[in-house]
């Protein structure tokens, strides 16, 4: 794990990421130490930082930074959050900020081999995503509504969770 660059697995208590899921994340697929997709994603980390008004971390600097997460592992799941960073107590974020880079790795997920080719069994949850057009289609922190509908089953059988907005269109 790197944090602003440096090994470490700590960010500040005051890091408005943690306080109020005020960040974005991205979620990459390494294969053989190379970061698949990385022009796309970093496109939507630079539209997402955007939307929140949160200043988007230099490229040169994140490729670095994922080259080092990289020259580690080669296979596997890397995630990159970044949040607005410190600020003083209270919602209101301050005029000057400094993002928090946050870059994790996990292995691949070791799917069973039947899912290619009989598909999976997945569910429609019962809780419903509010509109909030703002937020729509941002990776944003706050992932609560998520969380909530994966605690509505406990069925090792079931791989995935449909969410529908009010309308019971399917969203995610």
């Amino acid at each position: 794990m790197l944090v602003n660059g440096v090994p470490g697995n700590s960010i500040s208590i005051r890091d408005r990421g943690l306080l109020y899921g005020d960040g974005v994340f991205r979620t990459l697929c390494a294969i053989k130490g190379k970061a698949l997709h990385w022009p796309l994603h970093y496109l939507k980390l630079q539209h997402d930082c955007a939307a929140l008004g949160i200043p988007c971390p230099d490229e040169a600097l994140l490729c670095a930074e994922l080259d080092q997460v990289l020259a580690q592992h080669q296979d596997g799941v890397v995630k990159l959050i970044v949040t607005r960073g410190e600020g003083a107590r209270g919602y209101t974020p301050s005029a000057a900020v400094t993002p928090t880079r946050i870059w994790d790795f996990s292995p691949l997920p070791d799917y069973p081999p039947e899912w290619t080719t009989q598909g999976i069994k997945a569910r429609i949850c019962s809780l419903r995503l509010p509109a909030q057009p703002r937020l729509a289609g941002i990776k944003h922190l706050n992932r609560l509504e998520n969380v909530l509908a994966a605690a509505e089953w406990n069925n090792p059988e079931i791989a995935e969770g449909l969410l529908l907005d009010a309308d019971g269109n399917v969203i995610e």
